[in-house]
């Protein structure tokens, strides 16, 4: 930069500057004066810089600032890209938009803008060029120096998109990434934000940017002020998608490492299988087929229900016969014979002592037919399941009065106390993050939990009535009949 020179230096530096040159310095000097802090580039060695911030926050300017200054600066020219969440949003936005890389360089930098293929070619050499995240295979094969990833929450299919952007940034000696977004708390999103060498994340509100914004677009804020929208979409906060679930995790109660598992009466697998035989879906990414294991047992006088296994797994249906078969197989727990026995978590570890699954429950569709008929025909009856005309939504809302309870345990973890297991966690994260069609990618997990549950208070193993000391539930005693005091 010219004014790391000495200031003797600097005048005549300036001089020999010819007008493309004389353009750049005038469009950077007045980005530095007009730019906060928080848009300005990180210091230090950083090769992801993601961007969380409220609406009107000057996300997009920031974006479209960096990466027209870093690959107008590049002695080699490499190529750069910008993905937004549309092909529209790329041209309206991120490149002819108000604030977009058009508008905000000046056009004795450009040497050519085409409309049709979203490539802007500045006069030094380097392109820019705009991909869309409906398309994640158009980034198969392009090689980039830096991108900036343009509202990654809004990304259709954010995953793939961001992993065929990563495996294509690869030129120059240090690659860069700028994501920005006004933050919803899908996957990528939760991922991005978790320490890692060289990741840097700028947080900011609406209000930083109050200066440039209208009077009555405040006016209109203030019923969004303090709520969960607000939060997110103003003050820029990325939501805890837990907070906001059906099922609270403060619910769930951990049943101590170092305990023993106790006597089950009943041992519950609940099995959700891909819709088809199939194993990929084109357009959502491979099918999952979900088991989570129940065992129920008695404790302090109600009956209580313990996740002993959950998997998720991209199977076919040859292959779910088989994992399904395996898991029939594996005990948990006391037989009535033996001493308690050390707890055994998982279908790899099979057992002599201890009991096995008492019934197998299958969801009464797709390829959880075909799998109850082949079951049926090796001599294992499994339970179908047919939630009827109820949504996933639904089924949740009707089981959730057995978490409120506290009626449902996880084992706690043996290296991170008061914290469940690891293996827990994927189901876990998903049951607590569900809210209804759509909140989240996968949702197997909260369909076999759902209708587990569900069969435990059909066959009133799970009542919300204490029980008795031999274990049933009380006499049920009417109430005396109401008299009125006050008549005559």
């Amino acid at each position: 930069m010219i004014f790391d020179l000495p200031e003797d230096k600097q005048l005549a530096a300036i001089a020999a500057m010819g007008p493309t040159d004389l353009a750049a310095l005038r469009w950077q000097l007045a980005w530095d004066d007009t730019a906060r802090d928080k848009q300005q580039p990180p210091e230090g060695d950083w090769s992801q810089w993601g961007v969380m911030a409220g609406r009107g926050f000057g996300k997009t300017l920031l974006g479209a600032q960096w990466i027209a200054w870093e690959a107008w600066c590049d002695p080699e020219a490499l190529p750069s890209a910008v993905i937004c969440p549309t092909q529209a949003d790329v041209r309206y936005t991120a490149f002819e938009g108000p604030a977009g890389i058009i508008s905000i360089i000046p056009p004795e930098l450009v040497k050519d803008y085409n409309r049709s293929d979203l490539i802007i070619t500045l006069r030094n050499g380097a392109t820019i060029r705009g991909f869309s995240a409906e398309k994640a295979e158009r980034l198969r094969g392009p090689q980039h120096s830096r991108i900036w990833c343009d509202e990654l929450a809004a990304w259709q299919y954010a995953d793939d998109t961001w992993d065929m952007a990563m495996m294509g940034l690869r030129l120059g000696p240090k690659p860069k990434i700028l994501w920005t977004t006004t933050p919803k708390p899908i996957e990528l999103v939760r991922k991005l934000v978790t320490p890692q060498a060289g990741r840097v994340i700028t947080r900011g509100s609406t209000y930083e940017n109050r200066d440039h914004l209208p009077q009555t677009f405040f006016d209109q804020l203030v019923q969004y002020e303090g709520t969960t929208i607000g939060r997110q979409e103003l003050d820029g906060e990325l939501i805890d998608p837990e907070e906001a679930g059906i099922i609270k995790r403060s619910w769930l109660r951990l049943w101590p490492a170092k305990k023993p598992l106790p006597p089950f009466d009943w041992i519950v697998m609940s099995l959700d299988t891909a819709f088809t035989e199939a194993t990929t879906d084109r357009k959502n990414g491979a099918d999952f087929s979900a088991c989570t294991v129940w065992g129920v047992f008695r404790h302090e006088d109600r009956n209580q229900v313990l996740l002993l296994d959950c998997w998720q797994e991209q199977l076919g249906l040859p292959d779910l016969m088989k994992r399904v078969k395996r898991e029939l197989n594996v005990a948990y727990g006391d037989d009535q014979d033996t001493a308690l026995i050390k707890p055994l978590f998982g279908s790899s570890k099979m057992a002599s002592a201890g009991r096995k699954v008492d019934i197998c429950v299958i969801e009464d569709k797709g390829s959880g037919i075909s799998l109850r008929q082949m079951l049926d025909r090796e001599g294992i009856t499994a339970y179908a399941y047919n939630p009827g005309r109820a949504d996933k939504l639904s089924r949740l809302h009707m089981v959730s009065s057995v978490f409120a309870r506290r009626q449902v345990w996880l084992p706690e973890s043996d290296k991170h106390p008061k914290r469940p297991r690891t293996w827990v966690e994927p189901m876990l994260a998903q049951l607590c993050a569900f809210t209804g069609a759509g909140s989240i990618k996968h949702d197997d997990f909260v369909d076999s939990c759902s209708q587990a549950i569900r069969l435990l208070m059909d066959k009133n193993m799970l009542s919300a009535m204490k029980l008795d000391k031999k274990g049933s539930e009380p006499e049920y005693v009417p109430p005396k009949p109401y008299s009125n005091p006050y008549a005559s």
